[in-house]
């Protein structure tokens, strides 16, 4: 079976889509909570400190996570440090899952294209979403329209993101138009087959 990529804007439902295709029979890989526990790495955890400082990472996770982001996101500097420390070993990583899962493997990576990832699916699947809906949506998680300017600034230009995807997902409707959305999507998958070209697929 084919292994698909996902990624889209911040904020366009790209975790309802996984939990939906989940639910039909995917492997889901999170590339984000693949590169998060990287973080209990020794090796990686000493190369940070030795940047950052000497204790920096020594909380509780939900605070650590927010010292990182605090510290890479708005600063270009930082942000390609963080992303040389984690992408290979993360790529590496989901590799070992994906060729140990067997079946069909949905891989969610945000920085699908930044981080070179499209090296490792047979087709991208991008999740795409209005800016307003997307503030809207991500009230919950205490980000307003800056914060997700803030996290989409060391991003590629989503139009570009979208020509270069197999196929384009719209998130404009209700939470059921949207998992309607993702089994339309899984039976596209499993019509593949194990003819893996993303042709194939759209």
């Amino acid at each position: 079976m084919p292994i698909v990529g996902l990624t889209g804007d911040v904020g366009a439902g790209k975790s309802t889509l996984c939990s939906e295709l989940a639910a039909c029979g995917a492997y889901i890989i999170d590339a984000d909570r693949v590169a998060r526990a990287l973080w209990d790495d020794p090796d990686i955890r000493r190369e940070a400190e030795e940047r950052w400082g000497k204790g920096f990472l020594d909380a509780p996770r939900k605070e650590m996570y927010a010292r990182i982001a605090a510290k890479i996101f708005g600063d270009d500097e930082e942000y390609a440090f963080a992303s040389k420390l984690l992408h290979n070993k993360t790529k590496e990583n989901i590799v070992t899952m994906a060729e140990k899962a067997g079946g069909t493997v949905v891989v969610e990576v945000p920085l699908l294209y930044e981080g070179g990832y499209e090296k490792l699916v047979d087709f991208v699947v991008y999740a795409a979403c209005g800016f307003d809906e997307r503030v809207g949506r991500n009230a919950k998680r205490s980000w307003d329209a800056e914060e997700i300017k803030r996290r989409e600034a060391h991003l590629l230009p989503r139009e570009e993101k979208m020509a270069r995807a197999d196929l384009v997902l719209v998130n404009d409707g209700s939470e059921e138009d949207w998992r309607k959305k993702a089994r339309d999507l899984w039976m596209r998958i499993t019509e593949c087959g194990s003819d893996k070209t993303a042709a194939s697929c759209r």
